[in-house]
């Protein structure tokens, strides 16, 4: 019983890791923008502050399936909405055309139907 505990413990570990890893961290995803955006440090200072707030908020949720999708929706418009409010007209435009471009393998999927 102990040795099969420990090998779900470690598959765990393994798994919980490699998700991380998928993710970009929140300076790389502020690197990423002020180089898309053309940010002056300031806003990437104010950038990075935004979206730490939004992940600590995230990791808050205990809930599961669709509660917490909807919650995440929540935390991530609010954090697009204070994103927005820091940039120019010109990186508005910019970040909107950013913000609707599909992401990750669920938009780049071929149509099915077909």
């Amino acid at each position: 019983m102990k040795h099969l505990l420990l090998t779900a413990i470690i598959a765990f570990s393994f798994i919980a890791i490699s998700v991380a890893q998928n993710r970009p961290s929140v300076q790389d995803r502020v690197e990423r923008l002020k180089a898309m955006l053309s940010l002056t440090d300031q806003q990437a200072a104010k950038v990075e502050s935004i979206l730490t707030a939004a992940q600590e908020s995230a990791k808050s949720i205990t809930t599961y399936g669709s509660e917490r999708r909807e919650a995440m929706q929540q935390i991530m418009a609010k954090a697009h909405s204070d994103i927005k409010k820091i940039l120019t007209d010109t990186q508005k435009a910019e970040y909107e055309k950013i913000l609707s471009q599909p992401r990750g393998r669920m938009g780049n999927r071929p149509d099915r139907n077909n």
